[in-house]
């Protein structure tokens, strides 16, 4: 019974720590969706649209790419494709998030990866080098979800009384998003250089390929260079097996 009471407030903790992490990420993440919905809202997208779209894809970045390319009808192969490249780093995610959920069931952590969006992965990483909680992974669902949805709500009904985003720096979010996202990673072992070689890469790919190629290749430059230069983890020797020789 003791035990079941210290799980729960264990429990009870961690989901506290995942709101009150998730909180900052909300001055960012308010103003994109209120980018989003304004942008859905001109391209002439229905409201009950644009919410359910932000309700099943809940993935800013790839909404955005959408909209830039949304006409009638819609490009369906040209978005989709597009889609898929930008989203190719949560399938990066998943699998440097997947080694800190192995106690999850397997239902769970295909449910939770639904929901990891850039900023929860980057504080879900951060929050423990071997193991992530399912109650402050949940705590900062249950807070980023929900206003992402209100947000490009709002967005979508009164953006259009913003005249000019530009001169507000609204255009800009996107790029200040995913550079604050970099910056948490910063004092990582070999951040430098990998951040050198997806930005190159990422540069080159977009002048030769174009958008949004770009966000794949620099992805996967990231990736190779961190697993070309990363070096191997010292291996743990068992003290009884080594007292025992």
């Amino acid at each position: 019974m003791a035990t079941d009471q210290s799980d729960s407030t264990t429990r009870r903790v961690h989901f506290r720590k995942g709101i009150t992490d998730i909180f900052p990420v909300l001055v960012s993440a308010t103003p994109f969706g209120l980018v989003f919905g304004a942008l859905a809202a001109e391209k002439g997208i229905a409201f009950d649209q644009i919410i359910t779209m932000s309700a099943l894809m809940f993935a800013g970045a790839s909404q955005m790419v959408a909209i830039e390319l949304w006409g009638f009808p819609p490009p369906f192969w040209t978005i989709l494709f597009a889609v898929l490249a930008v989203n190719f780093r949560h399938i990066l995610y998943s699998a440097s998030l997947g080694r800190k959920m192995k106690d999850w069931p397997v239902s769970k952590r295909f449910f939770g990866f639904g929901f990891m969006v850039d900023p929860i992965f980057a504080l879900a990483d951060a929050s423990s080098p071997t193991h992530v909680s399912g109650a402050y992974y949940a705590g900062m669902t249950v807070v980023l979800y929900p206003a992402w949805i209100i947000s490009t709500g709002i967005g979508a009904l009164f953006g259009n009384l913003i005249e000019n985003p530009e001169f507000w720096g609204l255009d800009f979010i996107l790029a200040a998003y995913f550079t604050v996202l970099v910056l948490s990673f910063r004092a990582r072992p070999n951040a430098f250089a990998v951040v050198v070689a997806t930005s190159s890469v990422a540069v080159l790919a977009f002048l030769t390929l174009g958008p949004p190629w770009h966000v794949a290749s620099g992805g996967m430059a990231g990736v190779l260079t961190a697993a070309a230069i990363a070096k191997p983890k010292p291996a743990i020797v068992d003290s009884q097996a080594e007292a025992g020789q």
